[in-house]
């Protein structure tokens, strides 16, 4: 049975990655927001690949750390509640290498996984949304062909975080080249054979790069190709089951940042003669916070310890997912509420948290891809 708190390992592993978040990554935050994506700033990934964090479920055997879908839960909310895109990061990097993890060979997961947890900064990248809709998996216009060395893989994918800046890009296709619903297939392309055609510039998690992809008679050898044509679409619905718990935990992040701040404000800040904690139009709202932020954590945990037990998963992820998303975006929106002029002006973290939140509730399926999923499981 799940336990209700952390192990005394995942508390040491938090308060590491905490401590160094805290003194290299928290400064930059700022700055990082407003330039967004130009000239991408290595210094946060540096961070954490020196803990060998960037992808922290790598197995050991491939040189990373081998932890279960819970502890690295844990890890990515502490890295969102200081600076949402980094978690962005990661999460897009677990994305591309999850489908090698489950369906790629041996040589596949040195060739790829390794670089990834070598204590350099290094990212990757997952390509499945293209220009005309992100929803519709079975219908993708970017396709495979046979040629005499492999494949050649034409199409445009969009909204790919790390897309100019990853290794390579697990690129999601199908094998017929007019859209039709059929079976699709995961070919892993290294970066430098791939365009990027421009940077997408975002409302929130501004630091996570951005791309557009465009993919023009790309060649891809056969050790490229993850898994048969019969499991193309196995593989990419674990890998969104897998990741929607993991953005869950992004948002649990956002809003628990928000929300300790919102409190530590409300004790300090002063109006007729008293801190404006003690008044129940604060203090009530901060209640109704911390009990939603709680429920969505249990959430996230329960979708990852099934993951863990390699049990049913689906309903449970987009669950999470779905509750996070919501609290994300309800905690910070009263956050400023509560903070009023100082937690809407550009110098406040709160309209990073309130944005990134908002930016979080679309990636890996909107809220109502995620009704659709939980309601066609009931």
């Amino acid at each position: 049975m799940i336990a209700f708190q952390m192990s005394e390992e995942q508390m040491e592993l938090v308060s590491l990655v905490r401590d160094v978040l805290k003194s290299e990554v928290e400064p930059l935050v700022l700055e990082m927001d407003r330039r967004q994506e130009q000239d991408f700033d290595w210094r946060p990934v540096e961070a954490l690949a020196r803990l060998n964090m960037v992808a922290p479920i790598v197995p050991e055997e491939y040189g990373g750390r081998g932890l279960d879908f819970v502890t690295t839960a844990l890890i990515i909310e502490e890295v969102a509640a200081v600076c949402a895109g980094l978690a962005a990061c990661m999460v897009g990097t677990i994305h591309a290498l999850l489908p090698i993890l489950v369906g790629g060979d041996d040589e596949q997961k040195k060739r790829f996984l390794v670089p990834l947890v070598s204590h350099k900064p290094a990212l990757a990248s997952f390509a499945l949304t293209e220009p005309k809709g992100g929803s519709d998996i079975q219908r993708l216009d970017t396709y495979y062909q046979p040629s005499d060395d492999g494949f050649i893989l034409n199409g445009i994918k969009d909204y790919v975080i790390n897309g100019a800046v990853a290794d390579f890009v697990t690129v999601c296709a199908g094998a017929s080249r007019d859209g039709r619903p059929g079976a699709c297939q995961f070919l892993v392309v290294p970066r430098d054979r791939v365009k990027a055609s421009k940077n997408r510039q975002t409302l929130g998690i501004r630091y996570s790069n951005n791309a557009q992809l465009v993919f023009e008679d790309v060649p891809v050898k056969r050790e490229e190709l993850v898994g048969h044509a019969d499991t193309g679409y196995l593989l990419l619905s674990q890998t969104l089951d897998c990741g929607r718990a993991l953005i869950g935990a992004i948002q649990l992040g956002i809003a628990r940042a928000a929300y300790e701040h919102t409190l530590a404000y409300a004790r300090m800040r002063e109006q007729f003669g008293r801190p404006i904690f003690s008044n129940q139009g604060v203090s009530f709202p901060l209640a109704e916070m911390a009990t939603a932020i709680d429920a969505a954590r249990f959430m996230v945990w329960r979708a990852c310890y099934l993951m863990d037990q390699d049990g049913d998963y689906t309903r449970a992820s987009s669950m999470a997912r779905l509750y996070a998303g919501q609290v994300g975006q309800m905690v910070t929106a009263r956050a400023i509420d509560i903070m009023g002029a100082a937690g809407y002006n550009d110098d406040s973290i709160l309209s990073i948290y309130f944005r990134d939140a908002k930016a979080c509730s679309i990636v890996g399926g909107t809220d109502n891809i995620q009704k659709m999923i939980i309601a066609s499981l009931l």
